[in-house]
């Protein structure tokens, strides 16, 4: 008995060992700030990556971080809590039934309100530095693109889809992944042509594939999503009919190589440390 004691304590003793360098080992040091082990393990799983993506993407967010700080962006305590006015009104809430949803979810509003603060401050940062991005994006640049790229741009003549509509959000969200409605769900069966659709609406579900749900969207009956079963027949709208889509997507894809490089090099030149 008494070494069956001594095994199991011997046992906790090293788990307990274990977990203390979890939280208190250093993967990296990026601008005198550390990473610590058991970061990269959370976000490891949290994200079904590998330790070395999730080391990467916290390294990322130690450098943005650094540059907030660097740049003096700011977001005041009336900016935080307007965006979660409108994050509770998107979801069919008031500020407090949204509050009460948030920490019956077991997260402390207090981290909530965190959280949308760093997002915040995220936001102005990517903005300054993507300022300078997109200028380079002409109708004539948009026209060559389409032009050299026409088979992108094939499109259905018809889809077969359903509507299903609810009060709130979290119902379709429920609803997600079920083609039977649920207790507070209409469904409609709808036939959407290509040409005659309201266009936000056609793009969604162009790039929807078949089988899956669209994003949930607020309107003035309550929240809408939609469910493609199929699409039928082939057609190639004309520049004119999808220069903006063009535009738009030429112009995030700008951003994205602006805010790639800018990070490249940033990492480039900044004092990080891997230690594991």
């Amino acid at each position: 008995m008494t070494k069956k004691l001594f095994f199991a304590a011997s046992v906790c003793a090293a788990l307990n060992l274990f977990s203390a360098q979890m939280v208190n080992g250093i993967a990296a040091i990026v601008e005198n700030e550390p990473i610590t082990l058991y970061e990269v393990y959370q976000l490891k799983e949290q994200l079904k990556t590998d330790e070395s993506q999730a080391l990467n993407l916290l390294i990322r967010d130690r450098l943005e971080q650094a540059q907030i700080k660097n740049l003096g962006i700011s977001v005041t305590p009336f900016e935080v809590n307007e965006r979660i006015d409108a994050i509770a009104k998107q979801n069919g809430m008031t500020s407090t039934q949204f509050r009460s949803s948030v920490e019956s979810q077991g997260t402390s509003f207090t981290d909530f309100k965190n959280e949308v603060e760093k997002k915040m401050l995220q936001e102005k940062l990517y903005r300054n530095i993507a300022s300078e991005a997109g200028k380079n994006v002409t109708d004539e640049r948009a026209k060559a693109y389409y032009e050299a790229n026409k088979e992108q741009f094939n499109i259905f003549n018809s889809a077969e889809i359903v509507l299903f509509r609810a009060a709130s959000m979290q119902e379709l969200e429920n609803q997600r992944g079920k083609l039977s409605p649920l207790k507070g769900v209409q469904a409609q069966n709808l036939t959407l042509e290509y040409q005659s659709a309201n266009p936000q609406l056609a793009s969604i579900i162009a790039n929807t594939a078949i089988g899956d749900f669209t994003q949930i969207f607020k309107t003035q009956e309550g929240f809408d999503m939609f469910y493609v079963k199929n699409k039928i027949g082939s057609y190639t709208p004309s520049f004119d009919q999808i220069k903006d889509e063009i535009i738009n997507s030429l112009y995030q894809n700008e951003q994205q190589k602006t805010m790639q490089d800018y990070f490249d090099k940033l990492r480039a030149k900044a004092k990080v440390q891997i230690l594991r």
